[in-house]
C-alpha cells in the first residue's frame, strides 16, 4: 500500500503557447521540433519538472495520509476475498504507520490468537492478495472497488 512514488510510466505532454511574437526562442523550437519530428532538449528543458514532481507527491501525499488514517473495518471472521483483502490492507497500514507488530496487535482486535491470523494471511498469499511484503494488483484492485462502494453509500 505504502510505496515510494516512482512517477509516471508515460508522461503526455501538452503545450500552451502564449504570446505570439514568432521570433521568441519557443517558436524556434516548436519549428525544430516539427522539422526533425522530435522534441529538442533545449524545450524539454523549459518544463517545470521538478515542479510537476513536487506537485504529484503532495497529491499522492495527501491521498496516502486520508487512507493512513482510517482503519480499514477487518470482519471478524474472513470468507470472501474482500475480507481477506481487507485483513491483509489493514496489516499493511499498519506496517506503515510503525506497528511493530501488526499481526499481533490485529489479532488481539479482532479477538483471534496468532494461529488464526497466520492461517489467514496464508490463504491471503493463496487467493493471490498478499505477497509476504506488499498488496498485490489483484488486491489493490479489489481495495479499489471497496473505496468506491464506501463512497457510493
Amino acid at each position: 500500500m505504502h510505496a515510494p512514488f516512482n512517477g509516471p510510466s508515460e508522461l503526455v505532454i501538452r503545450l500552451g503557447i502564449g504570446g505570439s511574437d514568432p521570433e521568441s526562442e519557443i517558436f524556434r523550437l516548436m519549428d525544430e521540433a516539427q522539422e526533425t519530428d522530435g522534441i529538442p532538449a533545449a524545450l524539454l528543458r523549459q518544463i517545470p519538472l521538478a515542479e510537476i514532481k513536487a506537485q504529484a507527491r503532495a497529491a499522492l501525499a495527501k491521498q496516502e495520509d486520508r487512507a493512513m488514517n482510517a482503519a480499514y473495518p477487518v470482519p471478524a471472521r474472513c470468507r470472501a476475498e474482500e475480507d481477506y483483502t481487507l485483513l491483509v490492507a489493514e496489516l499493511a497500514r499498519m506496517r506503515a504507520t510503525g506497528t511493530t507488530a501488526p499481526q499481533a496487535e490485529l489479532a488481539g482486535r479482532l479477538g483471534i490468537g496468532k494461529a488464526t491470523m497466520s492461517e489467514r494471511i496464508k490463504r491471503s498469499k493463496e487467493l493471490g492478495l498478499w505477497d509476504g511484503k506488499q498488496l498485490t494488483d489483484k488486491a489493490r484492485a479489489i481495495l479499489t472497488q471497496w473505496h468506491q462502494d464506501q463512497e457510493g453509500n
